[in-house]
Order: structure tokens, then C-alpha cells, then sequence
């Protein structure tokens, strides 16, 4: 408790604690204690003492936060520059420093990557922060056809020039912060003040002001902490590594969240059909981005309803199948031991091991285990009377139906929707296939991003379609006349 209290204590007490006396030792012993206290037990905070004209100047800096090269380049070689001239003070040697006042300020600053100078009497801190990063690179998990190769990473400031280098305008605002207690996250949201809602934008604002968590580790975590229903499959804000993406969203007027150490950008307010839609769509003729977004909104609904609807009809409706597939269907089954319901749920389960398996391994053993697994256990199943060769087929088409949205959170979502079909339809049959689609529309309608509705249309209050709904609409713009002068 004595340490901390000594954190608080500010240095303009100290020099009026030491005025009046003949020597200033007095407030310098005090102030080197202070900053002494506070590094104390932490190694990766150097202290670095040169004696430059007689006069004893002190380095902090964390060793792991700035490159020995920038520290001899902006604070050692400027400081050596002055040796044998009469020493005036630090602000004389650091015009770009900026004065600390106080002790617990100057402890922040050095675990924010600054480099603390003091020669006994002043406090300064210079930006020294230097990591190595990660350069940009194209996207692996959104990756584009004919559009831009570029993605975020995990620097805020790389972030940050990635979109303004593309948005060069002043009605571009940026508003910075910290969240975090323990942390102290560096978040940054950029919005079109002449095309952002008010009431979007304060709704965000309010979110992030409110939060009182120790740390954050991702935007993904992030992401459902601003969300008002977290429990829901569906995600209520737009997660992308895009530049682009989070670049047309900023035109139209949606709010864009950077984090610090996060490759990722929130973006609300949104619908459900961007989340359904791929990036690519911007990029293609305007029929066939059109076709694409209905196929990946035909693929939703198809994803849920293709093995739902086999255990509703072998077990509650035979009469409604054809009797051909019916003869077809009982005579793959006559082995199978399993209720129809229970060997949907066994298929989905392994289809859903190979394809985690898969994605936790490197590409390669990844692609191996996703190919050779699924036909091998595909194959002996069939071949030991497990399953059935009709459902091995529709699980398949119903698992490849549901890589069509680009959304990753989004595709996640349907695995859980899937099941409660499969269920209600083992149990109800179509009426409970019924009354799963009717809690899920609800559901859907409930659901807000950033205070707006999930469901609401392409049409944007007084600016028109914003290209992102079902249809894709062919760009135009207006062409400016020019004369031609006869040569």
C-alpha cells in the first residue's frame, strides 16, 4: 500500500516539498525512489544512467517494447550530441518530448512502449515503440477472386493506414481508447460523419464505455460483448479481415471497430444478407453476383431442411414420398439398425469430427484427413450395414450447401440449427420441422445489430439501395461531359 500511494504522489508536491532548501537532492532522491518502487521486480523494464557534462540523465525503457537500434537512434545519440555544451534541461534536447507531471504517468508510458527520460528534475517520455509484425498478407479464410489481395493484421497503426490510405477523406473520424483494466486494449472506431447514424453510433459508443472486464484477447470475444443477444447462433456484427469490405462498409455509412492485436474489423450496423453474401459479389457482373446470393441463400434454408425432412418422412410421412424412392429408401435401409433420426445424428457427428480434425491440422494432413476419412468411413459404413448409401449422400450435400455463405461464425450457427431440426423432426415429424422454422424467423426478427433490426431491407434512409440485399445492382455513375477540342 506504501508503494502505491507513492505511484500517486505528483512531482510539482515533490518541488514544493523541496523549495527552500539549498539543495535539490532532496525532491531528486524522492523522484529516482518513486520510479524505483514501481519497475521494482519487473526484468524487462532497463533502467540505463549516462553522465553526460557531469550531469546524471536515467533511461526506462521495456526492453521487449523498443529495438536497441531505435533507442540509440531517437534518445542516446541525441543525447550525446549535447556532451560539453551547458546543460539546459531535457526539453532543450527533446523539442518532440512530451512533459510527464506525474509518477503513476510515467510508469504508464513505459509499459506503453515509451522510453522515460529524466535527468532528476524533468520527466519526459519519447515514443521508442518498435515490434517486429507481421507483414499484409492476402486472406486465407476470405479469400478473393478479381478483388484486393490485401488483409489486416495485427497492428492497430498497419490498420488504421490500410483504410485510410483508401478513404482519403475528411469526414473519415477516428475515435481511439483503451478497454480493459489490466490490459489497457487500444480500440479504434472510424465512421463517415456525414453518412453515420447518430443512434448507431452512440449505441457502440455507450457499449464499449460500459464494459468492465480485466483484459480482452480478440475481436471475436469483443464482437459479443457489444452484441445485445450473445446466446444467439447468428452473429450481429460483420467480422472480417477485409480491407475492402470494411471500406465499402464505411461509404455506407456503417461503423467500423478496430482492435490492438486483433487481425479482425467489427462492422455494424448490418444485415443478414451480407452475412450470407461473399466479398467477390462487388467484384462480378451484377446477374451473376445476384445468382450467387440466391444460391447461398437457397443453400441456408437446403443446409437445415435436406436431413430434417429424410427423418420426417421415414418416420411420420412414407405416404408423401414417391413410391419408387420409397422402395429405393427401404431397401438401402434394410440393414441399417439405427432409427432413422439416431443415424442422421451418428453421420452428422462424424461429419463434424473430420471437418474440426481437419481445420486444427496443417493444410495438407488436413486435406488428407477431409477426403480420405470422409470415403473411407463413408465407404465401410455403408458396407457394414450401418448407414444407408441415400442418407451418406444427402449429409454430403447438405455439408457442402453450407460452405456457401462466406460468414465462418455464420456457417457455425447452422450446425446448431441443424440439429434442433433434426430433433424436432425425429419427434414431431414435419410439425415439429414447422415449428422449428417459426421459432427461427422469430428468432431472426428479434435480433438487432448496433440497435438496428438484423432483418431490415437494402434500402438506407435517404441514400437509396445499398447493394448488399438480395439483388445486386449494376454500379452507375454519373458521366461528366468533357469538350473535345479538334487538333
Amino acid at each position: 500500500m506504501f508503494a502505491i500511494s507513492l505511484l500517486a504522489l505528483d512531482l510539482s508536491r515533490i518541488k514544493r516539498f523541496a523549495h527552500g532548501y539549498a539543495d535539490m537532492e532532496v525532491a531528486i532522491v524522492v523522484k529516482m525512489d518513486l520510479l524505483m518502487k514501481a519497475f521494482q521486480g519487473n526484468d524487462d523494464i532497463v533502467r540505463k544512467e549516462l553522465l553526460l557534462n557531469e550531469k546524471s540523465i536515467n533511461l526506462f525503457y521495456m526492453n521487449s517494447l523498443t529495438e536497441q537500434k531505435t533507442l540509440e537512434e531517437w534518445v542516446i545519440r541525441p543525447l550525446q550530441l549535447h556532451h560539453g555544451e551547458e546543460w539546459k534541461g531535457l526539453q532543450n534536447v527533446y523539442i518532440s518530448g512530451e512533459s510527464i507531471d506525474s509518477v503513476s504517468d510515467a510508469v504508464q508510458a513505459v509499459l506503453e512502449g515509451f522510453t522515460l527520460i529524466t535527468d532528476g528534475e524533468e520527466l519526459i517520455k519519447l515514443k521508442t515503440y518498435s515490434v517486429s509484425q507481421r507483414s499484409i498478407e492476402s486472406s486465407a479464410i476470405e479469400s478473393s477472386i478479381m478483388g484486393p489481395q490485401d488483409s489486416f493484421n495485427e497492428s492497430l497503426q498497419t490498420n488504421l493506414s490500410l483504410l485510410k490510405r483508401k478513404v482519403k477523406n475528411i469526414s473519415l473520424k477516428t475515435i481511439i481508447g483503451n478497454i480493459g483494466e489490466e490490459t489497457q486494449t487500444q480500440y479504434a472506431v472510424l465512421y463517415m460523419d456525414n453518412k453515420v447514424s447518430r443512434d448507431n453510433l452512440n449505441f457502440l459508443l455507450r457499449a464499449l464505455d460500459q464494459m468492465n472486464i480485466q483484459g480482452i484477447t480478440s475481436a471475436s470475444v469483443l464482437q459479443q460483448m457489444i452484441e445485445e443477444m450473445p446466446w444467439s447462433p447468428f452473429p450481429q456484427l460483420l467480422n472480417t479481415v477485409r480491407v475492402d469490405t470494411s471500406m465499402s462498409s464505411l461509404l455506407e455509412g456503417k461503423i467500423v471497430l478496430l482492435l490492438d492485436g486483433a487481425p479482425q474489423a467489427l462492422i455494424g450496423p448490418i444485415t443478414f444478407m451480407e452475412l450470407v453474401n461473399s466479398a467477390d459479389d462487388e467484384y462480378n457482373r451484377s446477374l451473376t453476383a445476384t445468382l450467387i446470393r440466391h444460391l447461398s441463400l437457397f443453400g441456408f434454408f437446403m443446409t437445415i431442411f435436406i436431413t430434417s425432412s429424410y427423418v420426417s418422412f421415414l418416420t411420420f410421412h412414407p405416404e408423401m414420398l414417391p413410391p419408387q424412392l420409397f422402395s429405393l429408401i427401404a431397401t438401402s435401409r434394410e440393414k441399417v439398425p439405427f432409427s432413422p433420426m439416431l443415424e442422421v445424428l451418428i453421420l452428422e457427428i462424424i461429419i463434424e469430427i473430420l471437418r474440426e480434425a481437419a481445420a486444427r491440422m496443417s493444410i495438407k494432413v488436413g486435406q488428407t484427413i477431409g477426403v480420405v476419412g470422409g470415403i473411407v468411413i463413408g465407404t465401410a459404413a455403408v458396407e457394414a450395414g450401418l448407414f444407408s448409401n441415400i442418407i451418406i449422400i444427402l449429409v454430403a450435400v447438405s455439408t457442402l450447401l453450407s460452405f456457401l455463405p462466406t460468414n465462418v461464425l455464420l456457417r457455425n450457427g447452422f450446425q446448431v440449427i441443424k440439429y434442433a431440426f433434426i430433433l424436432l423432426a425425429g419427434m414431431l415429424g414435419l410439425f415439429g420441422q414447422m415449428i422449428a422454422f417459426a421459432y427461427l424467423l422469430s428468432h431472426l426478427v428479434k435480433l438487432k445489430s448496433l440497435g438496428s433490426p438484423l432483418l431490415s431491407t437494402g434500402f438506407n434512409k435517404g441514400r437509396g439501395y445499398s447493394n448488399k440485399g438480395v439483388l445486386r445492382v449494376p454500379e452507375r455513375g454519373l458521366i461528366k461531359k468533357s469538350s473535345r477540342t479538334n487538333r
